[in-house]
């Protein structure tokens, strides 16, 4: 909704009258500024626009690094070896701190294997799965380490306890698991992310694409990591090979076929997610639209590229605008027929 639209609302709730609605919105449009005016010379007090926003994200804790939950918190086990790994290993490839050892890791399977070298496929998949045990040695063996604490309790790995909520705010959106039931929906989630394709099984020409994933936010879970808290969106994610289409300019997802294609990998970093709707196409479709929201409480005017992020328009007309002002006359005159002398 944009931001015109929000403040009509408004005023129609000044509304108590319906006989006089314009001076019933006067009146009380009087007596916001007067508040607001007069706020400003009480102490300890918050004036009316400076309160805090709904979604604000500053934390009580240290521990946790970003967001709040807004949920009590579940006590949550990795019973799941796997699930434990994977959640893990996905934290350590998207930290930022790590990338250097991801390099240093690729160099010494390429130069103990000379098969992995030739086989990207196969030296990714070798690295993914000994990465974080390396990465465990490196770090103790290291003598000459003089990095992060961050990097050391990361090597080490989480514990197996951790706490799973119901509800969370990041990047400034409000998020909730899809068992909760809620007029709202805050279960969608995207995210953007590099991986490599290729045309069939057997095309051994590998490229690194950029590929959106689309899927259902199941589990909030914090990974403990002894000094510091991670956040992890535990998703069902569509099937992209099959699940994801285009459709009248419009994006489509299959939600119910084919999401157990990713339950080995269903783990994201919160900090890294994306807020969008689903809408079903009709009722006895599988398919749901994709939609895109801005941020609640963000006022401002919607650029062009915002307005195509909300809402991707099927329609794409080109207009010439290109004017010749030298003789205006031709521009109103027709060609497909014969002129009328008046």
């Amino acid at each position: 909704m944009y931001p015109f639209e929000r403040y009509m609302m408004t005023l129609k709730r000044y509304v108590w009258n319906r006989a006089r609605p314009k001076g019933c919105i006067a009146m009380r449009y009087i007596v916001d500024e007067c508040v607001q005016f007069c706020s400003g010379f009480i102490k300890e007090i918050v004036d009316v626009y400076q309160r805090q926003e709904r979604n604000d994200e500053d934390v009580a804790s240290n521990s946790i690094l970003e967001g709040r939950p807004i949920s009590a918190g579940v006590s949550y086990e990795f019973n799941d070896d796997f699930l434990y790994e994977s959640a893990h290993r996905y934290i350590l490839f998207n930290s930022a701190i790590v990338e250097p050892y991801l390099e240093m890791h690729l160099d010494h399977l390429k130069q103990s294997n000379k098969t992995l070298a030739g086989n990207q496929q196969l030296l990714q998949k070798k690295h993914s799965e000994t990465f974080a045990s390396w990465l465990k040695v490196k770090i103790l063996i290291d003598t000459n380490f003089t990095g992060f604490d961050m990097l050391k309790w990361l090597a080490n790995g989480p514990r197996r306890h951790a706490m799973s909520y119901t509800g969370y705010i990041i990047n400034g959106k409000r998020f909730h698991i899809s068992d909760v039931d809620k007029a709202t929906q805050n279960s969608g989630v995207s995210l953007e992310g590099t991986t490599i394709c290729r045309s069939s099984a057997k095309d051994m020409s590998q490229q690194l694409s950029m590929v959106t994933y689309y899927g259902v936010l199941k589990a909030i879970i914090l990974v403990d990591y002894y000094t510091f808290q991670v956040l992890l969106f535990k998703c069902d994610w569509a099937s992209v090979s099959n699940g994801i289409k285009i459709k009248d300019g419009f994006i489509l997802v299959n939600l119910h076929q084919g999401i157990s294609q990713h339950s080995k990998d269903p783990f994201i970093l919160a900090s890294q997610s994306k807020q969008i709707f689903y809408t079903r196409d009709n009722d006895c479709s599988n398919w749901y639209v994709v939609l895109r929201a801005p941020t609640r409480g963000e006022n401002g005017v919607l650029t062009h590229d915002d307005i195509e992020e909300i809402l991707p328009s099927p329609f794409h007309t080109a207009l010439n605008l290109n004017i010749d002002d030298g003789n205006d006359e031709d521009h109103y005159a027709r060609k497909d027929c014969e002129g009328v002398l008046l």
